[in-house]
């Protein structure tokens, strides 16, 4: 799974990589977490790339009662979102693309949970496949998005059984494009594409927001 991200990417970083003209107002995130407005790309009119920033946790367009006490919906498996109600409609017609620097995942150990953070081997940023809904009209409106997931290879596998759908910059545009098949987008990286170390225990806390989480071996810690 992927319950917490980096996104530090600036808005003309993130212009540059997805082919886009929108200049939302973007500010670094080192723990982005769900319920969070957070950058993402859709396919805008014409079939452009709009980037824009909407909640991480998806509600679904019939939800009863929309974000209100209900279970963020931060996650869906790319094995069955095309057979289950809450994602179906959104992987065939509401493909996102979720930039991010990296991810974090956790270790139970004696002295409590470690996070490991989980980058590109290459130092290239990360595109997450996602999903996104919208709930309400007018001033009731939001717009949410989940992240698809598949199982780990084994650069992570040891960490943990999921990670994040990535993709690659030649398949931005034909993910976003509803008419394309998803099962192909959905294959692993190649091995020793990912590589992870372990960061700061402050990460636990999402009020903890700074540069510092992300240092090797877990500096900055209380």
């Amino acid at each position: 799974m992927c319950g917490r991200y980096v996104i530090t990417l600036t808005v003309d970083q993130l212009r540059a990589l997805f082919e886009c003209q929108d200049r939302p107002n973007l500010q670094p995130s080192w723990n982005a977490a769900p319920t969070q407005d957070l950058p993402v790309v859709r396919r805008g009119a014409g079939g452009r790339a709009r980037l824009t920033c909407i909640r991480w946790g998806l509600v679904p367009h019939w939800s009863r009662t929309g974000p209100a006490g209900a279970r963020p919906l931060i996650n869906a498996r790319s094995e069955t979102a095309a057979d289950k109600p809450t994602f179906r409609a959104a992987l065939k017609r509401r493909r996102a693309l979720i930039p991010a620097d990296g991810f974090y995942e956790w270790r139970s150990l004696p002295g409590g949970k470690q996070p490991w953070y989980i980058t590109r081997t290459d130092g290239a940023p990360l595109v997450f496949a996602g999903l996104w809904e919208r709930w309400g009209e007018g001033a009731d409106r939001i717009d949410s998005f989940a992240i698809l997931t598949r199982q780990a290879g084994p650069d992570t596998a040891w960490l943990h059984d999921r990670v994040p759908v990535m993709l690659a910059p030649d398949a931005f545009q034909t993910w976003l494009d509803p008419d394309t098949d998803p099962e192909p987008f959905f294959a692993p990286l190649d091995e020793g594409a990912l590589s992870a170390r372990p960061v700061s225990r402050r990460v636990n806390a999402v009020r903890a927001n700074d540069a510092g989480l992300i240092e090797a071996g877990g500096e900055g810690d209380e």
